[in-house]
């Protein structure tokens, strides 16, 4: 009987994980931006938000900060006992932008609270309401 060399299990094992690690890495590299491009991420972020001196004018700027396109429909403010509803093009002026925001594209809005007073270094709720997603900020008044 002849004795054949070959190479060990475990060593062929060794090499085949090895190949598939390697194809995963060069697959992953190329594909990565691709998949992440694909994600649908709805993202709104806060800029700024300002109280006028008469302590009811609230000037808020948004942000898109993801990758979908959508539109701001309302905005909700809750301080102590008060929630107010702010629909955009109703109570809600649009200063600049539009409500339809772009990926990276500001709004900025004005309204008037009516139910309350925003005392100074008081502390209110403002909620971004878009077909997308809604998103509530602390502000500082």
């Amino acid at each position: 009987m002849k004795v054949r060399k070959a190479v060990s299990p475990f060593i062929a094992t060794v090499i085949l994980v090895a190949i598939t690690v390697a194809i995963g890495g060069v697959l992953y590299t190329q594909f990565r931006q691709i998949v992440s491009a694909e994600v649908r991420n709805p993202s709104v972020s806060l800029v700024d938000a300002n109280v006028g001196a008469d302590r009811q004018t609230v000037t808020a700027i948004i942000k898109n900060d993801g990758n979908v396109e959508y539109t701001v429909s309302s905005f909700l403010l809750s301080y102590q006992s008060t929630n107010e509803k702010f629909v955009v093009g109703s109570n809600a002026t649009v200063i600049s932008g539009s409500p339809t925001l772009n990926s990276g594209d500001f709004l900025s809005v004005q309204f008037t609270v009516t139910g309350t007073t925003l005392p100074e270094f008081s502390t209110f709720t403002l909620t971004v309401v878009t077909d997308q997603l809604a998103r509530a900020f602390t502000v500082q008044a």
